[in-house]
């Protein structure tokens, strides 16, 4: 499995009527990887689902960069803990276990290694799926959740933590949940190793989305939904900069939707706006759509 692959999980069948998001349109820049199945779960719930990726999330495309991970995942016994910040962190590096340059290790050597894995909520899946065994979840699914998880249980004090973490580029900015989260490792007595498994890019151009900067403009679109704080910005660059979108939304004025505190604090920064709908769930994005149904249908 690589990226972009579509998840497999049925629709539930919902009467179009009965449907709770029936007849609203719900714009989200999620990346490709997880646009399919953002979009299945609004479209189950009556939405009218609008793609416009913020980001583009790809391989590392620097062979320096590539290397330099695949030492790091080579000397895996170095470490007590990989800690995975995001879904496409865990699929990298699963690729990168499984190309010709790997020297031998394999996916299910993550487990045989000694070395803790840590996951965030759902994408804890992927891992087990890939065979890993020795996976840690924290209750919280944040970065932040995942250091106080390791507090708890006498692990942080002493670590030594390998992070795969995304290379942003293409003029975006590094949004600060990975720095915090590697200074809180640092600050909580662990060696915080970051090492870049993919990158992350704008995902649009101005000429790709010119029906939907309409369609945010004439007030058709009822929420916006971003799902990581470097979205804010790749759709601020698609459609000319912070100050354009921040006149798109006044204009329109669609409720703005976070998957989770972290990011709507990020989202909030970056816009000067007000982000209303915040998942409080965010192990998944069943949180983000519930939130959307309720503030929706208040």
């Amino acid at each position: 499995m690589g990226f972009g692959d579509a998840p497999s999980k049925a629709l539930t069948c919902a009467s179009l009527g009965n449907a709770p998001l029936t007849g609203k349109r719900v714009m989200f820049t999620s990346p490709r990887q997880y646009a399919c199945k953002l979009s299945y779960k609004l479209i189950d719930k009556g939405a009218k689902p609008v793609w416009v990726p913020g980001v583009q999330i790809t391989s590392l495309c620097d062979p320096a960069r590539q290397q330099v991970l695949q030492e790091k995942l080579q000397s895996l016994e170095q470490y007590t803990h990989v800690a995975f910040t995001s879904r496409n962190g865990i699929q990298a590096v699963l690729d990168a276990l499984e190309a010709p340059k790997s020297d031998g290790m394999t996916p299910e050597g993550l487990s045989s290694q000694g070395v803790c894995c840590c996951a965030l909520g759902a994408d804890a899946e992927l891992l087990h799926q890939a065979g890993v065994s020795n996976v840690l979840t924290p209750k919280e699914a944040s970065t932040q959740g995942l250091v106080k998880e390791l507090q708890s249980r006498g692990e942080a004090a002493g670590a030594k933590v390998l992070c795969p973490v995304p290379h942003v580029t293409g003029g975006l900015t590094e949004p600060q949940v990975v720095p915090s989260f590697l200074a809180s490792l640092q600050a909580a007595g662990a060696e915080a190793v970051r090492v870049d498994a993919y990158e992350t890019r704008p995902g649009s151009v101005p000429a790709d989305c010119i029906p939907e900067q309409r369609m945010l403009a004439e007030g058709s679109i009822h929420a916006l939904a971003f799902t990581s704080t470097a979205e804010a910005e790749g759709l601020a660059l698609a459609v000319g900069g912070r100050d354009a979108l921040r006149e798109l939304l006044e204009q329109g004025r669609p409720l703005l939707a976070a998957h989770g505190p972290y990011t709507a604090a990020g989202v909030s920064a970056f816009l000067g706006m007000d982000v209303s709908v915040v998942s409080q769930n965010f192990q998944s994005f069943d949180g983000l759509v519930e939130a959307l149904v309720g503030a929706l249908n208040s």
